[in-house]
């Protein structure tokens, strides 16, 4: 069963994480400020990869943003790849600088 965890810091949120069962597969660092989430570095476990589990992380913080009325600045290399591949899935959460 996957299952994603939203985990706050003392500054809010701080990161996502991906568990399959008991095991963390995934996560991916974020910092948010009015108005802007800026997704940071995303880890998928290399035995893990293939399972679509970097993007099933893309789409909760994107849902994540878009609930809470944020903008998404691309800071990691994956999440930037993603925004580009699908402009169609999240060309309205991207900010542009």
């Amino acid at each position: 069963m996957e299952k994603i965890e939203i985990h706050e810091g003392e500054k809010g949120v701080s990161f996502f994480s991906l568990h399959v069962g008991d095991e963390e597969v995934g996560r991916m660092v974020v910092s948010v400020a009015p108005g802007i989430l800026e997704a940071g570095y995303t880890s998928v476990g290399f035995a893990q990869r293939k399972n679509g589990y970097g993007k099933k992380l893309v789409d909760a913080v994107v849902d994540y943003a878009r609930k809470n009325e944020l903008k998404v600045i691309a800071k990691c290399g994956f999440v930037a790849m993603m925004f580009n591949k699908y402009p169609e899935t999240y060309g309205d959460i991207r900010a542009h600088l």
